[in-house]
């Protein structure tokens, strides 16, 4: 497979995030464009850091900027240099409950990819620990595990995204990838270091019922992670036509929207139904779509869109959650 690879400048390197909505984070730090996993189902070539830049990554050389992710990298230059600048004129800081001032490395790629972007994901860490800020990295590499020496930190917690235990299916949907079984096994070997862990259980595919999820839930449990995210495959732009293009024929089944969310939402309560099972409801938090307005209570919604992680961090003076859990609702 031909790769397009270069470099690129941004302005910022620092942004502030809507993902608050996801207990996720209030910054994100994006080290390229392009991601080389190109998993199959990835939503960023369909949003506008991909879609403003069309032009741009086709005259760099990139056919098809949203069919052919995964075929391209662009690093982003000089981001610690650029960091620490922002960092030391920086006066206020952004800070909501479910964002907690957390800075995400990343939203739109993966930090620890290859070594060159792990190298600058590493000197980022070292700059935002200097500033004494609060640092998540998502991840499907473990390639982190060369940066325990950092992340071992109060102020870091490191995630790995395993949707799955099934190392089959992962190189149907995230061909690219490291497989799960490599994954967890980073986590296990992090945790029995010191780091602090989490788990994205997401984006699951509309097989998995019930008894998967109290299996997958039994077996990251022996992880111990802070707090397990969840949510289900989309299939609404091109990563529906990528999917289908690699064979996954259940995209079939959650491509037209209300298909999408009554699938969402039976998985959802099956989820619920194993980690009470299990008995780790309180580490699992729903990341719950906007486009499901019109099938679930708002009340459920923005509940779970403003609500904070379980996760404690330093000088956390953040107000506990409240133990209310609403029940899961249709509303059509």
């Amino acid at each position: 497979m031909s790769i397009t690879k270069g470099y690129e400048t941004i302005v910022s390197p620092l942004q502030q995030s809507a993902l608050s909505k996801k207990g996720l984070c209030d910054y994100v730090i994006n080290v390229a464009s392009g991601c080389l996993h190109g998993c199959t189902f990835c939503y960023v070539p369909s949003t506008p850091a991909i879609r403003t830049k069309q032009a741009e990554l086709i005259q760099r050389g990139v056919t098809s900027p949203q069919m052919d992710w995964g075929k391209y990298l662009f690093i982003r230059e000089g981001i610690p240099h650029k960091l620490r600048d922002k960092l030391s004129r920086q006066r206020s800081w952004r800070t909501t409950p479910s964002g907690k001032g957390v800075v995400l490395l990343c939203s739109g790629t993966d930090p620890y990819q290859n070594r060159e972007v792990a190298s600058i994901t590493r000197e980022s860490i070292k700059v935002l620990l200097e500033y004494g800020r609060r640092v998540r990295i998502l991840t499907r590499s473990p390639l982190w595990l060369q940066d325990l020496d950092i992340l071992v930190h109060p102020n870091v917690t490191v995630g790995m995204s395993i949707p799955y235990l099934d190392d089959d299916l992962s190189r149907q949907i995230e061909p690219q990838a490291p497989p799960p079984s490599v994954r967890y096994k980073a986590v296990l070997e992090g945790r029995k270091a010191g780091c602090r862990i989490y788990i994205a259980m997401a984006p699951t595919p509309p097989q998995m019922k019930r008894v998967n999820f109290k299996k997958h839930f039994e077996k990251i449990l022996e992880v111990n992670p802070e707090v397990v995210f969840w949510e289900p495959i989309n299939a609404r732009g091109t990563n529906g036509k990528r999917m289908l293009a690699a064979g996954l024929d259940f995209v079939h089944s959650i491509t037209e929207q209300k298909h999408w969310a009554e699938s969402f939402i039976k998985q959802w309560a099956e989820l619920e139904s194993a980690a009470n099972e299990v008995g780790c409801i309180e580490k699992l938090h729903i990341w719950p779509d906007l486009d499901l307005t019109n099938y679930v209570s708002q009340e459920i919604l923005e509940y779970w869109w403003y609500k904070p992680t379980p996760e404690k961090w330093i000088d956390d003076t953040s107000i506990e959650s409240s133990s209310f859990r609403p029940s899961l609702s249709v509303s059509c």
